[in-house]
């Protein structure tokens, strides 16, 4: 048995490493199988295809970030609904600076998702993604009574249109080879960027038409922006 395993696990790493030079659709199996100092039928033995074997490389980590995300906003909706309002900002920011440490302890399956995968695999990972972020947002504004759902200002095309943008921006620190602490800094700007946009939706008397915008009516929120600007040198 443990025979077997260490097998697997050499075919995995030969794998990760072939998927990661070479892309899903240049790597051979016949050149993952020399890697591993093994044989295409040992491969065969374990996995029927080539897509089989890459989905059980990226696979593992992908179903990981899922279930810690969704983890992450189900203890967030525990909160009563002041906190939630409270907290908002605070509560996202920490969990998309786990986001990016995550990608980045698991680089080489992301850059194999993200820049030489099945194309297929990554649009149904990213749908996922940005179906469970719009599924906390619409339990978010129901649970402070926000009004952005019945004023008509969000809508689910903008709703989809949004979350896939942001975190298709996210995952972008890994298609162009980041570091991680460049990735970090980039990730808090974009953060920003969409945090200054949802506040549109959230609050109908937040102005942007002077291109200096007024602070919301939420004291929550008017003293998060007045922090980050703060923060910035009065740089939004």
């Amino acid at each position: 048995m443990k025979r077997d395993e260490d097998a697997t696990e050499r075919l995995l790493a030969a794998a990760r490493e072939e998927f990661f030079e070479k892309g899903y659709e240049a790597a051979s199996l016949r050149a993952i199988a020399e890697r591993a100092g093994s044989s295409k039928g040992a491969i065969y033995v374990r996995y029927p295809d080539k897509a089989a074997l890459y989905e059980a490389v990226v696979g593992p980590v992908i179903e990981e970030l899922y279930a810690r995300m969704e983890r992450c906003f189900d203890d967030f909706g525990q909160m009563d609904p002041a906190m939630q309002r409270t907290e908002m900002n605070a509560y996202a920011d920490r969990g998309i600076g786990w986001m990016v440490d995550f990608l980045y302890d698991h680089f080489a399956e992301f850059k194999i998702l993200v820049c030489g995968g099945k194309e297929d695999l990554y649009q149904r990972f990213m749908h996922r993604m940005v179906e469970l972020d719009s599924a906390t947002t619409y339990r978010y504004i129901e649970a402070v009574g926000n009004d952005a759902v019945t004023s008509g200002r969000l809508t689910p095309e903008i709703m989809h249109m949004i979350n896939t943008a942001c975190f298709t921006g996210i995952f972008e620190v890994v298609a162009h080879d980041m570091g991680r602490e460049e990735a970090h800094a980039y990730v808090e700007r974009l953060c920003l960027f969409y945090r200054a946009g949802w506040n549109t939706i959230f609050y109908s008397d937040y102005d942007v038409s002077a291109g200096v915008p007024k602070p919301p009516s939420d004291p929550a929120t008017a003293d998060e922006l007045k922090r980050l600007v703060e923060a910035r040198g009065g740089s939004p």
